[in-house]
């Protein structure tokens, strides 16, 4: 499908300065400076123009061009006229750290990898070119290969002599689903720890705590997964107040949130899980009211129209299952959330066009636009760690490259938001949808996940389309150029970084979304040099390409040292057991290095790795194959230790 152009508002940047340094000159933007298009009519997509027929323009794509299979595309995929200045500011600046994504390699090919061809020098390969000039850039690979990432895939490395069986630590994930088989109580006791845990207790709700627990989910849920609108989200949660729950949507997305403002934590950057308590023991009393309300949410999905709503209902049923450890059964919400979302698509497509409110439109294209995001991310990222099947919305090309944030507060002298939502003011109790620098702090988080998805989907699909086996002497020229172009493309992404999600690589951060933008380029740089590490794990020392590989062995090391050491944190959050996994891939990577004897590994090793399984212990009752994974690294290290 051809790929709409990127927002209008990058043809308004200013182009960066070289300086005599070398480093390229931020550029300062004020909201007087901006210039705004004038509003103009809605204009039809391209196909219906050159056919001169009528235009409806739905989107993703408009009915015309479903009715004839043809390719929709519109030429201003995002309208900015709409956008207040402080919207168009946020565009702005995120136009400044996104401007060079699409010069990211698209892609080595299967091909490529698989059939390098041996009568070409190391040196000659790297010197070619890996862009293909018959691809397209702009629109990434939406389907990714699945667990080629994972823990498992590195437990089958040769290295460790088939010590565990196939898939020993993810089958754990699927046994603890299967919690209503006696039998699998026998075979895993991690089954009956988690039957009586304190999420399985209790019925009853206080609907007195309805309105500060949709306050709090506003406050630590929503900002790193803004898919829907605090003002609706507000008017829903006092109809529940003033009215009762009812059978319908709107009370079921209430409760979803309900549930997450149980569960989610304010973020503290204290890396040490408190002394002899689990993360089921420290937060029991919590759980158990967040299950409360999910199992109320539950009651009220089967009641789902085909809208919107139901698909954010069953996104956030998803969170909130990946909050209290549950993967398996959150891929089952994320996958029906997209299903749902990609049937609304298909409605909203052959519907006649009608005048509509810009206003109301506008919101909703928003919230379109965040959840098939939202939706899209997180199926990957469970794909990435378990065998599971791609997301629908996969081949569904949708037409805007990023969701447009909604309206920023104005700031105040204090940095509070200034305004209300016509529910606070008519309850005439204050409740802050957050600062101005909360609210942008959240968008640039929110969109640079986005990016580094779409990074990450460009890293899978080039270095892991085959397993291990196809990192031999005959593709390592080609995994270098890869990983040199996917590191200048993250250094360059880096230093266009907003001061509000800045990090610094060498020191952990004290706030939370500048923690989880660290957290996942660690992983990502985990993935570029693990082919790498892997191939001079098992090569001989004269090994034809062993020397084209040393500059990547000591930066894979290092990257492995950062993850044991900064993750998995006590926090509980969306992504804790996707940090309990990366954590246990990036100590088998270690050991493996130790273990082949011929890279040097950091003698502080041993303490890191044993620190690290006391904090992936605090999550073992919780987090399905977190058991697991200790006795494979506690069992793998014991042998270290006897060899020595």
């Amino acid at each position: 499908m051809d790929v709409t152009q990127i927002n209008d508002a990058q043809q308004n940047l200013t182009s960066s300065q070289s300086q005599p340094n070398g480093k390229r000159k931020r550029v300062e933007s004020s909201r007087d400076a901006v210039v705004y298009p004038r509003k103009r009519a809605v204009a039809a997509c391209r196909q219906c123009r050159v056919r001169k027929v009528k235009c409806n323009n739905s989107r993703p794509a408009c009915g015309s061009c479903l009715a004839s299979k043809s390719q929709c595309c519109y030429d201003d995929s995002q309208d900015h006229s709409a956008f207040d200045p402080a919207s168009i500011l946020i565009l702005d600046r995120l136009d400044q750290v996104l401007s060079r994504l699409n010069q990211l390699p698209d892609s080595l090919g299967v091909s490529t990898i698989s059939t390098a061809d041996t009568h070409i020098s190391p040196t000659d390969q790297l010197s070619q070119p890996l862009i293909s000039p018959d691809q397209d850039p702009s629109y990434d690979h939406l389907r990714i290969p699945s667990s080629k990432t994972s823990p498992d895939a590195i437990l089958r490395w040769p290295i460790f002599e088939n010590r565990y069986p196939r898939n020993y630590m993810v089958d754990a994930v699927f046994m603890a689903d299967m919690a209503d088989d006696s039998d699998v109580e026998e075979l895993n006791p991690a089954v009956k720890t988690r039957r009586s845990n304190p999420r399985l207790k209790g019925s009853g709700i206080d609907e007195d705590q309805i309105l500060d627990l949709v306050q709090r989910f506003l406050d630590l849920v929503h900002i790193k997964n803004p898919v829907l609108d605090p003002d609706t989200i507000w008017s829903y949660a006092r109809r529940v107040v003033e009215d009762g729950l009812e059978w319908d949507s709107p009370s079921c997305l209430v409760l979803i949130a309900c549930a997450l403002g149980c569960v989610a934590q304010p973020y503290t950057a204290d890396l040490s899980p408190p002394e002899n308590l689990t993360s089921l023991q420290a937060q029991g009393e919590d759980i158990q009211k967040g299950e409360r309300y999910y199992n109320l949410a539950r009651r009220r999905f089967g009641l789902f129209e085909r809208d919107v709503l139901a698909s954010q209902c069953q996104f956030l049923a998803g969170v909130y299952l990946m909050y209290t450890q549950r993967p398996l059964s959150a891929w089952a919400e994320f996958h029906s959330a997209s299903r749902s979302y990609h049937m609304y698509l298909q409605c909203q497509a052959r519907r006649p066009s009608r005048c509509v409110d810009a206003a109301k439109a506008s919101k909703r294209r928003q919230l379109e636009q965040r959840l098939y995001w939202s939706c899209y991310k997180s199926e990957c990222e469970l794909r990435a760690e378990i065998e599971l099947p791609n997301s629908s919305l996969a081949d569904f090309h949708y037409p805007d490259m990023y969701p447009s944030p909604p309206d920023v507060p104005s700031e105040a002298p204090h940095g509070e938001a200034t305004f209300q939502s016509g529910l606070q003011r008519s309850s005439g109790g204050r409740r802050s949808l957050g600062s101005h620098r909360q609210h942008e702090q959240s968008w640039f988080y929110y969109l640079t996940e986005i990016t580094l998805r779409r990074i990450v989907n460009r890293v899978l699909n080039v270095l892991y389309s085959d397993d291990h086996q196809s990192w031999t002497d005959d593709t390592v020229p080609y995994m270098i150029k890869a990983a040199s172009e996917f590191e200048q493309q993250l250094d360059e992404w880096y230093e266009g970084l907003p001061a509000l999600i800045q990090y610094n690589e060498d020191t952990i951060p004290d706030e939370e979304l500048p923690y989880m933008v660290y957290s996942r380029v660690l992983d990502i740089k985990a993935w570029i040099y693990r082919p790498l590490l892997y191939y001079a794990i098992h090569s001989p020392p004269n090994a034809r390409c062993r020397g084209l590989v040393l500059p990547y062995l000591d930066k894979a090391v290092a990257n492995c040292m950062r993850i044991v050491r900064s993750e998995p944190v006590p926090h509980r959050h969306h992504g804790t057991w996707y940090a309990t996994r990366g954590c246990t891939g990036a100590m088998l990577s270690l050991l493996a290095a130790v273990r082949c004897g011929t890279i040097h590994v950091p003698p502080d090793w041993v303490s890191a790795v044993g620190a690290s399984l006391l904090k992936l212990k605090y999550w073992e009752d919780e987090g399905p194959g977190v058991s697991r994974a200790i006795e494979v690294i506690e069992g793998i290290m014991s042998t270290l230790t006897d060899q020595t």
